[in-house]
């Protein structure tokens, strides 16, 4: 999971978002649609420069919130030819309910007692009026079995998508429990580069 060139004979690229206004960091956002920040927009249009220098995706993919949709917008403005750009909204972050908008601090005292069921309870444990961390992870898996056959001989799909979804298909194909997914939780613009059975974790400065 080392920093390491980027892989172009993956069949998935699949990145997380930049980073949201300084405003919502300490708030649970969840599937809220909130916005990237001045510098999250200015990191998004350089890794989408790199990237469309490197890459010729047979298809861009973003959740249904504008924290993806930006930079998948700006990676098909740069790409040589017409890629097509999909919005799916089983690749969004979790539905975190009645938490959201919240501050971490007030979401973890609301609940305090059953806040570890999100990850040693992944069946059954849904923040109020929210999903199970299995709801969450069995959604983009569902996706992600109906886009690989799609594209298997088309060349590589690119997702942009959100750390929770990101790190639960990472857990699927690794066969991991929730608890040990903490090492595929990936930082703003960082990626996986999913090739079979292998996971390539990439930070945002190895695109050059």
């Amino acid at each position: 999971m080392n920093d390491c060139p980027m892989s172009e004979q993956a069949d998935v690229v699949i990145i997380r978002h930049g980073e949201v206004e300084p405003k919502w960091k300490t708030i649970c956002y969840g599937a809220m649609d909130v916005p990237l920040s001045v510098a999250g927009l200015a990191a998004s249009q350089t890794l989408a420069n790199q990237l469309a220098a490197r890459i010729r995706p047979a298809a861009i993919y973003h959740s249904d919130l504008q924290r993806t949709r930006t930079l998948a917008t700006m990676l098909t403005e740069a790409c040589t030819g017409r890629v097509p750009i999909i919005a799916e909204a089983r690749l969004r972050e979790r539905n975190y309910g009645q938490w959201q908008g919240r501050s971490w601090d007030e979401a973890y005292a609301s609940d305090s007692d059953n806040f570890i069921g999100l990850i040693e309870a992944p069946d059954t444990y849904r923040p109020p009026g929210g999903e199970t961390t299995s709801e969450m992870q069995q959604r983009i898996v569902q996706w992600y079995d109906e886009c690989l056959p799609q594209h298997r001989s088309t060349g590589p799909v690119i997702t942009i998508s959100h750390s929770g979804p990101i790190a639960a298909l990472a857990g699927h194909l690794r066969g991991l429990h929730a608890r040990d997914w903490q090492p595929w939780t990936i930082s703003n613009l960082e990626s996986l580069h999913i090739h079979g059975n292998h996971i390539q974790r990439v930070n945002p400065s190895a695109a050059t």
